[in-house]
């Protein structure tokens, strides 16, 4: 009888050793793949991969599972729950010009078939392949047609998923939905981690790391090098839209990328990942007098009769008459298909800005004309 009882105990470790099931918990700790992210883990099982979306409020929960099966392997007999992706995926639908550049330097815009909000995508191979029809323009992102995208047969969107978003249409058409949360991640590194997770999608998994060895390298160089500078000017970021000022979190990646760079936040203590919708007046309290202040626009040259032209309250910053206001336009300059997966090209203009006796070239930004 005890041996019997050993030999089943050794059966039932083997199972759990072996196994690879999700708990709707922390069930990827100790043996995740992932390094600096926080709201993905992956797990090596026999036969697939398993990659926990985590929700970023409770690390507890699991907002996804997605359980990815080469296409040349036959379907396991036995798979946790979760959605079921057969890769390399050859067949794409993205929400973003962020997946684009990440697409790109993997080697894979051909996989890319549809795209929304189609004005905002810089690659050349896109907006060609939009005119020939090779890629096809679903519309907006707030009401992509549902018409086109079921014509498609993708084998999987892609998309950033944000507070108060609606996907219910988009779930509804029974094509693989795969959240991507890299947005909400408070460490930069963290958040450039995530083309490891597209690369497995893609098959594209050992360039995506050698991609993620590079930039962790550069970033982490970049850093001490800012550590080595006296100075630390304030730095305010963004402007008014709509009548609200969104300013990133003090817990977002955006502004540790300006801590890291030897800036000072004014929003440094609060501890939100995404944007804080802030009044003019919030925003003059704790900005006015920042050193620098850095602005996104799109298509146009911006100089200081521009800036006041937007608002005539804008004078109020010191910024503004000291030569620190520097902005991005994102129309000529790839900012946005770059920095979420390259954050040490960002921190490079940062440090070249906040610290302007350092030696190098500004990549996205300029200073505001007279």
């Amino acid at each position: 009888m005890k041996n019997i009882i050993v030999i089943f105990s050794l059966l039932f470790a083997s199972v759990l050793i072996g196994g690879c099931h999700s708990s709707g918990s922390k069930s990827l700790k100790g043996e995740n793949m992932m390094e600096h992210a926080r709201f993905i883990r992956v797990k090596q099982c026999d036969g697939y991969r398993m990659a926990e979306v985590v929700n970023p409020k409770d690390s507890n929960l699991v907002d996804e599972t997605y359980i990815l099966v080469p296409k040349t392997t036959s379907l396991p007999d036995s798979l946790p729950p979760g959605i079921v992706l057969r890769t390399p995926l050859t067949n794409l639908v993205i929400f973003s010009t962020i997946f684009a550049g990440a697409l790109d330097e993997l080697g894979e815009l051909e996989s890319i078939r549809g795209v929304v909000d189609a004005e905002y995508f810089s690659q050349p191979f896109i907006k060609d392949g939009i005119k020939n029809g090779r890629i096809v323009d679903l519309g907006p992102s707030s009401g992509p047609s549902g018409e086109r995208l079921t014509s498609l047969s993708p084998d999987a969107i892609l998309l950033s998923i944000y507070e108060g978003m609606d996907v219910k249409g988009i779930d509804k058409s029974g094509i693989p939905l795969i959240r991507m949360s890299d947005n909400l991640e408070a460490d930069p590194l963290g958040r450039a981690e995530w083309i490891r997770f597209i690369g497995m999608l893609v098959g594209q998994e050992q360039k995506a790391d050698s991609i993620f060895t590079s930039v962790k390298k550069e970033y982490t160089r970049l850093k001490e090098q800012a550590k080595q500078y006296s100075s630390r000017p304030k730095v305010l970021a963004e402007n008014m839209y709509q009548g609200v000022w969104y300013v990133p979190g003090g817990g977002s990646y955006q502004a540790r990328i300006i801590e890291d760079a030897g800036g000072k936040y004014p929003w440094s203590t609060d501890k939100s990942t995404g944007s804080l919708s802030l009044s003019f007046e919030e925003v003059l309290h704790k900005g006015s007098d920042a050193d620098i202040w850095l602005l996104k626009l799109y298509g146009k040259t911006l100089t200081r009769e521009e800036l006041i032209g937007m608002d005539s309250r804008y004078a109020y910053f010191k910024a503004v008459d000291r030569g620190g206001v520097y902005y991005a336009d994102t129309q000529t300059t790839p900012l946005f298909e770059e920095f979420p997966y390259h954050p040490e090209r960002l921190l490079q203009d940062y440090i070249l800005i906040f610290h302007p006796e350092t030696e190098g070239q500004l990549r996205y930004f300029m200073p505001m004309g007279k």
